[in-house]
């Protein structure tokens, strides 16, 4: 089989290993953009070593932000960067015009690859979900990687249905966040081979499987706050012996229990973005609906934090 690109220069296996961190989008009080604050992010991610960036992700609030800040926050991202690292866009909406008009944007750019997940609002037959993906990748004639993340979307994209869009020349790899062990396998062993469809680990409390079965990287959003911290994981996890991966996995769940324990997916980024205040990267402001942490609550986050073993790998 012919190797497609999986992003715009780059395959499958320049790709591997790669760890990619779905950045959280900075908000200045009153619901703006904080540009200061997505420079500090950025700067500190790419020097803790990380190759690549997701923008406007779950764990950015795409949801809750306008197509226009989405927009706006694409260029920033692309500028600050400016080469060092690959960029994700992501284009998730209920709207397929609003998708597009956001694939424009990161294309021109310079986005290296264009993620989607399923439109969250209607309930979708299999059949539904594969002609979406089908219609938006014949329209933005771009790398893109089919996202599935049933926390947010409610609804899982089939593995068969995966397999046959694997197929089509303009989609390129996957982003899986559902924390099911069996199906991160189970996905990871479907594409050894295949060095045209990239697979990536969404769920890191299964990334050790994950990459055991063939997953090519992972995209932790603890690595906001951490980035030399997952970089060197996903290098024990790729490379270690059993016993190097098994500590690696307990120490990313050790420190994801930090912010994630007891706590729903919206109440965590709000808790990780207080982490990233306490961190000096930027504000623990978000956008309705959520709500953002309180003191007390910011600082057991900061004393849970200094409890584990890993707190010195927090950069200034």
């Amino acid at each position: 089989m012919p190797t497609k690109l999986t992003t715009r220069g780059h395959s499958r296996a320049d790709l591997r290993g790669t760890t990619i961190v779905p950045l959280m989008t900075p908000f200045t009080a009153s619901g703006g953009l904080d540009e200061v604050g997505v420079a500090r992010l950025v700067e500190h991610v790419l020097a803790g070593g990380c190759e690549g960036i997701l923008v406007a992700g779950t764990t950015g609030e795409f949801a809750s932000m306008s197509v226009p800040m989405r927009e706006r926050l694409f260029g920033l991202v692309m500028r600050i960067v400016n080469g060092r690292a690959l960029v994700f866009s992501g284009i998730g909406d209920t709207s397929m015009e609003h998708s597009l008009a956001l694939a424009a944007v990161a294309l021109e750019a310079g986005a290296d690859a264009l993620v989607a997940n399923l439109p969250s609002y209607y309930p979708l037959t299999d059949s539904m979900v594969e002609d979406y993906f089908v219609a938006l990748a014949e329209r933005v004639a771009a790398p893109l990687f089919i996202y599935n993340i049933p926390q947010t979307t409610r609804q899982s994209v089939p593995l068969d249905v995966i397999e046959r869009l694997s197929r089509h020349p303009a989609i390129m790899g996957v982003k899986d966040s559902e924390p099911d062990p069996q199906r991160q396998v189970r996905l990871g062993r479907s594409f050894v081979g295949r060095e045209d469809f990239a697979v990536f680990c969404g769920s890191v409390g299964t990334a050790r499987v994950a990459i055991e079965a063939g997953a090519d990287g992972y995209v932790p959003g603890v690595g906001n706050l951490l980035p030399r911290f997952v970089r060197d994981s996903l290098n024990a996890l790729f490379e270690g012996d059993e016993t190097e991966r098994a500590t690696a996995q307990r120490s990313l769940d050790e420190v994801n229990a930090v912010y994630q324990r007891g706590r729903s997916v919206t109440q965590m980024f709000a808790a990780l973005k207080a982490l990233l205040e306490i961190a000096g990267l930027c504000g623990r402001h978000v956008l309705p609906p959520l709500q953002a942490v309180g003191d007390e609550e910011a600082r057991q986050l900061e004393r849970a934090l200094g409890d584990v073993t890993v707190k010195s790998w927090m950069q200034p």
